[in-house]
């Protein structure tokens, strides 16, 4: 069944908050594409064309997502970028309600992006990075035929610096509308087969800054997150064949400083809902190295010196040695803030995922006690079985005298 035309799962949607729109004006009658009518503006954000807006794009926040040409079909963020649009994914990739995820970076032509060891990749004022999020009826089926378009946000890069827009998609998946105040959408899915109700939460502009703010040198920053060379280190299946990410972008010239040698690159280990099962035949080094690597992609953009939790001394970042660094990821470790969790009274008990209070925040949906604070309602079990057979596996014993 084709889920992305229907409102099957968006009945009774509720949205928040009011429009904040730059340098664009109402809507007018719209260009027919096929039998949808894709919606149009005025000024900047009205402008026709077969190429990107780069005009609207890097001075206004359009009322809605087709303005910015970024998509050959308007009501399909998925498939068939505009331009030099390319989509890219991670080897391993931040939960969020077991939604499927559909990305794309737009670089200008005649600039790059340059290489980074450790940090997402310095991309030049003019990049666009499009991230749809999508969610299936049932988990076991994955692919936008059996899925419902939610929202798709574009990370802006420019002059004044990156820009967070979060964009909602109608129940009828023909037009995706800019909301400011994010919105609340009732939905349900299947996974294992068991269904969950829950409301899903499309962030506020000032919601963004929480995970994307960075303190660098005294300044703060807001940054992209998902791409860094450790997760884009991988394999991409593009129309013209399997191909190296890192190596097709040096190849498309839309990335310099790249090492000769890829191998060199540290690289976070995929890790799927469909690897949770084979938990149990995984070495101790193995499941340190998955561990650190979801953590790393689900909690290390805040609990980072730089980062939203700096405060808290929890440290999750990939290169960041457990041996060397063990306080840092919360080994017998009293937390800073928090409590109410039944008795835990560190967040990381060696050999001890129950007792530990970095696997009970993980494992419940309770907003108050709920890790990550925002961007999920449900609860990731696969990635909650990870974490549960790290802790297990880490010698030391209790932490009380």
């Amino acid at each position: 069944m084709n889920l992305k035309k229907t409102n099957h799962l968006l009945t009774g949607l509720s949205l928040a908050g009011a429009l904040l729109l730059t340098a664009c004006g109402g809507g007018g009658d719209g260009d027919t594409i096929g039998n949808i009518t894709s919606p149009t503006e005025s000024g900047v954000c009205g402008e026709a064309g077969d190429d990107v807006n780069i005009d609207a794009l890097m001075t206004a926040n359009c009322k809605y997502l087709s303005s910015y040409r970024l998509f050959e079909d308007p009501t399909n963020p998925t498939a068939n970028p505009t331009g030099n649009g390319t989509p890219y994914d991670l080897t391993t990739a931040l939960f969020t309600d077991y939604t499927s995820k559909y990305r794309f970076v737009f670089i200008p032509d005649g600039k790059a992006a340059r290489f980074s060891e450790n940090e997402t990749m310095e991309f030049p004022v003019g990049t666009v990075i499009t991230k749809t999020f999508a969610l299936p009826a049932d988990t076991a089926f994955r692919g936008i035929e059996d899925e419902t378009l939610l929202e798709t946000r574009l990370l802006i890069h420019r002059e004044s610096g990156w820009t967070a827009l979060p964009y909602v998609w109608n129940a009828n998946a023909t037009i995706a509308e800019f909301k400011s105040a994010g919105a609340f959408l009732p939905v349900s899915l299947v996974h294992n087969g068991k269904q969950q109700d829950f409301t899903y939460e499309v962030p506020d502009t000032n919601m963004c800054k929480q995970c994307h703010q960075f303190d660098v040198a005294g300044t703060s920053k807001f940054m992209p997150i998902g791409p860094k060379a450790r997760l884009l280190n991988r394999s991409y299946d593009y129309a013209e064949g399997p191909e190296n990410q890192l190596t097709h972008w040096q190849t498309a010239g839309f990335l310099t400083g790249l090492p000769a040698d890829l191998s060199t690159i540290d690289t976070i280990t995929a890790y799927t809902d469909a690897d949770a099962q084979l938990l149990p035949t995984k070495s101790s080094a193995e499941l340190m190295d998955l561990a650190k690597g979801y953590l790393d992609i689900n909690c290390a953009h805040c609990h980072r010196p730089e980062g939203g939790a700096s405060n808290t001394g929890l440290n999750l970042e990939y290169w960041r040695s457990y041996i060397d660094h063990k306080p840092q990821h919360g080994y017998c470790k009293t937390p800073v803030a928090y409590r109410g969790s039944d008795g835990r009274n560190y967040d990381l008990v060696p050999g001890d995922a129950e007792n530990s209070i970095l696997h009970y925040r993980m494992s419940t949906a309770q907003p108050r006690h709920r890790m990550p604070e925002i961007g999920r309602a449900l609860v990731h079990e696969e990635g909650v079985a990870l974490i549960a057979s790290w802790i297990d596996s880490l010698p030391g014993g209790s932490c009380d005298p």
